[in-house]
């Protein structure tokens, strides 16, 4: 305890917002998840970066957390601190970019976001003020960090498309500004995960490289996805939206793969595949992180056994399980 308070008031940040075995299911869109040991909202991004370095200097372990999509925390929870970006969720409008090597060109606009904003929250600021580039994201779960972090992909679109620079902090807390041109992507792999060149640095916030368009037109196409998205059954249950990546090399969505050997409707516990998708997994009301995995992990064992193929997650597994 001395330790933490310690570390409160280094940054000068009130003890009494860092909360003690905060619950992860509270904050994940499967609602699944044991407790935190301690879990912190930063307010702006100059807190988030004093408190990432007062935590290195301290030794003690951070994970970053966004909207929550795209993770299964074991039922054991998370140990160390969570770093919830929630509350960094503004946007604005930047005249050019830092770099200066694109702005103006073709009507391009550059719309700045904070890495805790949700998709659709960032859809709708575009929609706002009339620029397209975003629509096909619209009603994915998750912040722009995850979607970053992940290189998010909808309707045959990677978020790194339309991504300008991205503001980030190094593993010491150091500030740096990254040209996504000159960064390693590919599909759902970003320069940011295990192995790659920036693995273990915090993205901030980023810029959206975006264009004026018709808000009406604008608008159909948004609606048009999320329709898609409810009839697929994406928001009757809690879940990660979908479970695994497509690989083009299998012939087929990975949906298809697992509607073929029946796992519509499979479940263990209260951890089930969706009836109307079958690569949307599904918390039914009490499902454990522990059911929930050895589901994940009886689909691969059947779709290996039956096609040869080695179904790769989208969901991160984190903590203790």
């Amino acid at each position: 305890m001395e330790k933490l308070w310690q570390i409160a008031r280094k940054i000068n940040i009130d003890p009494a917002r860092i909360r003690q075995s905060e619950p992860m299911a509270l904050h994940t869109s499967f609602r699944i998840g044991g407790p935190a040991d301690l879990y912190f909202r930063p307010s702006s991004e100059s807190e988030l970066a004093a408190l990432v370095r007062t935590l290195r200097e301290a030794g003690e372990s951070c994970f970053l957390l966004g909207g929550g999509a795209n993770i299964l925390v074991g039922d054991k929870g998370i140990r160390g601190w969570v770093l919830d970006l929630s509350g960094l969720s503004g946007s604005s409008l930047d005249a050019s970019s830092p770099g200066g090597n694109k702005a103006g060109q073709d009507g391009t606009v550059y719309l700045r976001a904070q890495a805790g904003i949700t998709i659709d929250r960032l859809c709708e600021e575009a929609l706002s003020r009339g620029l397209r580039g975003l629509e096909n994201f619209y009603g994915m779960p998750g912040s722009l960090g995850g979607a970053v972090y992940m290189n998010a992909r909808c309707y045959d679109e990677d978020i790194s498309a339309i991504l300008g620079s991205i503001q980030v902090l190094s593993p010491e807390g150091e500030e740096k500004v990254l040209d996504s041109s000159t960064l390693p992507w590919s599909y759902k792999h970003s320069a940011f995960q295990p192995g790659a060149p920036f693995a273990g640095w915090i993205v901030r916030a980023a810029e959206l490289v975006l264009r004026p368009g018709n808000a009406p037109s604008i608008a159909a196409v948004m609606r048009t996805k999320r329709l898609d998205r409810i009839s697929k059954g994406h928001y009757r249950y809690p879940s990660a939206g979908s479970m695994f990546k497509n690989n083009r090399g299998f012939g087929k969505p990975t949906g298809a793969i697992l509607d073929s050997l029946g796992f519509k409707g499979r479940r263990i516990g209260d951890a089930a595949v969706s009836p109307w998708h079958a690569n949307i997994f599904v918390n039914l009301g009490k499902a454990s992180a522990k059911d929930m995995r050895l589901l994940i992990e009886s689909a691969q064992k059947e779709a290996f056994r039956a096609y040869g193929f080695a179904l790769e997650p989208e969901v991160l597994f984190v903590g203790e399980f």
